[in-house]
């Protein structure tokens, strides 16, 4: 059990050591009785905060959800109650305060009442109002509260055995999902965009003269002996918009505040882009890259197909795979362990010292309680079996994992997915890749957007400011007026690398804007009249202001 001193707590101990240490140095006694005594009650309080709670717990001192699931979905910001019991079968009160819910980095809970006390036998009712921050499957584990001991100078963070479950999406998934008065209509929406095109259709495009190459079943034969010459019927076939959007998802883009780092706002703008151009009737699909592509979601049409955007997302964030989690084998069977051991009857006490197999069979009897029952993760390919077991226990409680950084800007995974995307049917008609301006355009993404283009479809390649929700320090205007001329000077230098190559450089906000006249703003052409001394412009709106494609 750990326990866990509170900063007065701390404030003591560091004062008694301080009376110690000044009673050794000018041979005081009493300040040494004076600094024993602080360092005697903060241990005091310890072994009582933990002597209760072990009692309470053994005796049955649990937390109940009073809820229908013990999984929810929230959008970005949104915030919901969910109501909970604290229940005491045993036979003395218990004494709690501080009251605070364990929860993942991607939540924000506040629990109400702070303090409280439960009678034996007794219950007591709280609610923990659970804000949705960063975009990802997350869980709020249990509850870190101080009871008994010296003015409970200790709290002690109590995992329950039924894990609340709550899946962050974005809140263009949230909106497009929410059922509008009347229900919605589980087929196709209103058409969007259509073009005709020469192939095998059922409708007549044009009679024409026979050209080498010509199929015999194509001729016109009644056409042909009418006007004395062969001719041949060109039908046509009506074709919808094919999206595909290619979002890099590497671990460097979540440096800065939660909610608002650049891939925060690149994942946001990248839904609510694909959401509004699914409910137009387009087929948009989704691949989520890195190095390589860790996810893949081909396109489809229908309102039914919502649901698969909305879920892709949560895959962004998914650092539990061996190729994208920043933490050694061995320190996510620890983290594994430390999470169980609340939740296993025996603590796993009575498992043998050094036997792994039986205690990765225990992990996965737990695992049964978890709130995600996906699929595991992608294993190592050293001990693929033990590998496969931590990884997917870790994930299916939703535990906070460090992600793998790929240590510099690489455009393989996105020069992949645009060779995939070339093969793939139907024909995309339009590519979206948002991710950070690459400094070089290599060869291989070279060749990747050039076999794209060589089937008529446009590649467009959108940005996201990463300064965008960093507040300067005070004092710190020179560094963010140098940090906005080496960016300015950074995206002309990617603006021509893309150029040369076709691809179209856009800002990631123009996705969403409001007027669909202006949606596609060129970078180019904004910072064409800028130099390194040119004043900054007005500010850039958020990717919230507007729903337009």
């Amino acid at each position: 059990m750990h326990t866990n001193p509170r900063p007065s707590t701390i404030a003591t101990a560091i004062t008694g050591v301080a009376l110690v240490l000044l009673a050794i140095a000018t041979r005081r006694p009493e300040a040494a009785l004076a600094g024993g005594a602080l360092l005697a009650a903060v241990a005091w309080g310890r072994a009582s905060t933990r002597g209760d709670i072990a009692r309470a717990r053994r005796a049955g001192f649990e937390m109940v959800w009073r809820e229908q699931s013990r999984r929810a979905r929230l959008a970005v910001g949104q915030s919901r109650v969910f109501v909970a019991e604290l229940r005491n079968r045993s036979d003395r009160v218990v004494h709690v305060d501080s009251l605070r819910a364990v929860a993942s980095e991607g939540l924000r809970a506040e629990v109400r009442p702070h303090e409280l006390d439960v009678l034996p036998g007794g219950f007591a009712r709280i609610e923990v109002e659970v804000t949705g921050r960063r975009v990802g499957r997350r869980g709020v584990h249990g509850l870190a509260l101080g009871a008994g001991g010296v003015g409970a100078a200790f709290e002690v963070p109590l995992t329950f055995a039924n894990v609340l479950g709550v899946e962050v999406v974005p809140r263009a998934v949230a909106s497009g999902l929410q059922l509008p008065r009347g229900g919605r209509l589980r087929a196709d929406p209103a058409p969007g965009r259509s073009r005709s095109r020469k192939g095998d259709g059922t409708e007549l495009r044009e009679i024409r003269d026979i050209v080498p190459g010509d199929s015999f079943r194509k001729i016109a034969w009644k056409a042909s002996a009418r006007r004395g010459r062969l001719l041949v019927r060109e039908m046509e076939v009506e074709e919808r918009d094919v999206v595909w959007l290619v979002v890099d998802v590497a671990a460097e883009g979540w440096a800065g505040p939660i909610g608002e780092s650049p891939l925060d706002r690149a994942v946001d703008t990248a839904s609510a882009y694909a959401i509004e151009r699914a409910r137009h009737g387009a087929a948009v699909g989704v691949a989520l890259v890195t190095d390589h592509i860790v996810a893949w979601s081909p396109p489809a049409r229908g309102g039914a197909d919502l649901d698969r955007l909305g879920a892709i997302w949560l895959d962004a964030i998914d650092p539990y795979g061996a190729d994208r989690c920043g933490m050694a084998i061995d320190e996510l069977l620890r983290l594994a362990i430390e999470h169980a051991r609340p939740l296993d009857p025996a603590g796993l006490a009575d498992l043998p010292k050094g036997d792994v197999d039986r205690l990765l069979s225990r992990l996965e009897g737990l695992r049964v309680r978890a709130p995600f029952q996906g699929p595991a993760p992608r294993p190592a390919a050293v001990n693929e079996a033990r590998d496969r077991l931590v990884r997917h226990y870790v994930a299916s409680f939703g535990l906070d994992v460090p992600a793998r950084g790929s240590g510099a800007m690489v455009t393989a995974g996105i020069a992949d997915a645009l060779r995939r995307i070339h093969r793939a049917r139907p024909r995309a008609t339009d590519v979206v890749v948002i991710a950070p301006a690459p400094p070089v355009a290599g060869d291989e993404l070279r060749d990747a957007v050039t076999r794209v283009r060589k089937r008529g479809v446009k590649v467009r390649w959108a940005t996201v400011d990463p300064t965008h929700g960093l507040d300067a320090p005070e004092g710190g205007e020179l560094v963010t007026r140098a940090i906005e001329v080496e960016r300015a000077i950074a995206m002309k230098e990617a603006t021509t690398q893309l150029t040369a190559i076709g691809v179209r450089l856009v800002e990631a906000r123009s996705l969403v804007k409001k007027h669909p006249a202006h949606r596609y703003e060129d970078v180019h052409e904004r910072l064409a009249g800028e130099g390194p001394n040119a004043p900054p412009g007005p500010p850039a709106p958020t990717p919230h202001e507007g729903d337009g494609r």
